[in-house]
């Protein structure tokens, strides 16, 4: 009976991910991110004509809508290194305004973005996954801005994957490492 409980308690997730709640959240995440990613393909196909028979640069207006909202969800997603590095540093305990500590402030923030770091990335995936969609189904050039894209995305494929091995510190820190990298790449990519 015991060994029953513990294999249906042993799934893939939860070996990667040890904190049930965190799973949940997870779960919960990726689930309306994927329904809403289907949504968008839906009246995206529903559309489709009347899309395509856009002036190009209201098209692209358009779905650059898309990378600009992912873009800052993911600025949100990166401000838990920032806050982080605060909270490690000496000094934030001694600073005071009257009553009113920093370090408590800067902590309230920590608990905050780490709560939600990962719901905000998974659903900035989503949406720059629609904004992908949108661009090639236009017509796509190999240019500058879109092999930069590309490249952005499968950086943050490699991101995602080692967000997962980093519940348990089993990434060698290549989950910063490649957060820097598709930090870079993707102002690199919505710069030009």
């Amino acid at each position: 009976m015991n060994t029953k409980t513990n294999a249906s308690k042993n799934t893939l997730l939860s070996r990667y991910i040890p904190n049930p709640k965190d799973r949940k959240v997870i779960v919960v995440s990726f689930i309306i991110t994927i329904c809403l990613f289907l949504i968008a393909l839906l009246l995206i196909s529903l559309n489709h004509q009347q899309l395509m028979m856009q002036e190009y640069k209201h098209y692209k207006e358009f779905f650059k809508q898309f990378g600009s909202i992912s873009r800052i969800i993911y600025f949100a997603v990166l401000a838990i290194y920032p806050v982080f590095l605060l909270l490690k540093w000496k000094r934030l305990k001694t600073i005071e305004w009257g009553k009113f500590q920093l370090k408590s402030f800067i902590q309230l923030l920590g608990k905050l973005v780490r709560k939600w770091h990962v719901p905000l990335a998974i659903a900035a995936t989503g949406v720059a996954l629609i904004h992908g969609y949108l661009a090639i189904i236009r017509g796509f050039k190999w240019d500058f801005t879109n092999i930069s894209g590309i490249i952005s995305m499968i950086i943050l494929v490699f991101l995602l994957f080692m967000g997962v091995k980093r519940f348990k510190r089993k990434d060698n820190k290549w989950h910063f490492k490649l957060a820097i990298a598709f930090l870079l790449l993707f102002m690199i990519h919505a710069s030009f």
